[in-house]
């Protein structure tokens, strides 16, 4: 699937489409799942946004029109890509469809490239195809949607993104609690206090040489005030599951104890 060109929403905008609260979430999503790199690897992709309902050579299909590579899927092309799933229309959605047979909208595609890219998704070429070649082996975007609108279930694809098979929402109307509010539910932390710190965790992760909040990262934030013969024992404090960097739940829980929790609680935070 590699040679399949990424898929651009020409028609709009794409960022227009969505409310700051929906832009907020999925940047904090996203930055909780690329980490410092910006980029959201193959399966996280498969996992996270298309989810387990979706066939695999169809998310592959998916994955490579988006823009994504072996180093993973941009933020801005995963943009593109929501707003086409989510938010796209028919029109713009037959063009994404058309897309993955001809190189460019202008241009036609041919029988035996669409057959060989079904071939692949469904292992079967649909009857009514020949509809669409009726009147020769080429065929241009206009013919191909008039086609396309009249058989939306034709093949896995179209049938996913045309009859309501697509399952990807950017909002939750179930009671499910947030991340921020989970972490503020076990810790004496508010949920905007937690927004705020992630805010800076993230900041001084990526400064890190590392790409981890380790103890290199650490030491320089407490000492001074704290000793630095007892930096060493404060980090191993915060990092509860001893892989040697601390994690975001792990820098929530440890502030909490240290400076919101009652005294019992600050009590564990002492360095051994």
């Amino acid at each position: 699937m590699d040679s399949i060109a990424p898929y651009r929403l020409v028609s709009k905008e794409p960022i227009t489409r969505f409310t700051d609260v929906e832009l907020k979430r999925l940047k904090d999503a996203f930055k909780r799942t690329s980490g410092i790199t910006y980029y959201m690897t193959q399966q996280c992709f498969y996992r996270e946004v298309l989810g387990d309902g979706v066939p695999h050579k169809v998310a592959e299909v998916i994955y490579s029109s988006f823009g994504g590579s072996s180093k993973g899927l941009h933020f801005n092309n995963l943009i593109v890509g929501l707003v086409l799933l989510t938010r796209g229309r028919d029109e713009e959605k037959a063009k994404y469809l058309f897309s993955l047979f001809a190189s460019d909208l202008g241009g036609y595609a041919a029988r035996e490239d669409i057959e060989a890219v079904l071939q692949v998704l469904d292992g079967e070429i649909p009857t009514s195809l020949k509809k669409c070649f009726s009147e020769g082996d080429k065929v241009n975007y206009e013919h191909f949607r008039f086609w396309l609108l009249q058989n939306k279930e034709a093949f896995t694809l179209s049938r996913w993104l045309l009859s309501g098979g697509v399952c990807v929402t950017l909002t939750d109307d179930s009671d499910t609690p947030t991340f921020y509010q989970t972490l503020a539910g076990v810790t004496h932390l508010e949920e905007s206090d937690i927004i705020d710190l992630e805010k800076r965790y993230w900041l001084l992760k990526a400064q890190s040489r590392t790409g981890r909040f380790d103890l290199e990262t650490f030491v320089p934030l407490v000492s001074p005030p704290i000793h630095a013969s007892l930096s060493e024992g404060l980090f191993h404090a915060f990092d509860e599951n001893r892989d040697n960097h601390i994690d975001f739940k792990e820098i929530s829980c440890g502030l909490s104890a240290c400076c919101r929790g009652p005294v019992a609680e600050r009590q564990k935070c002492k360095p051994s």
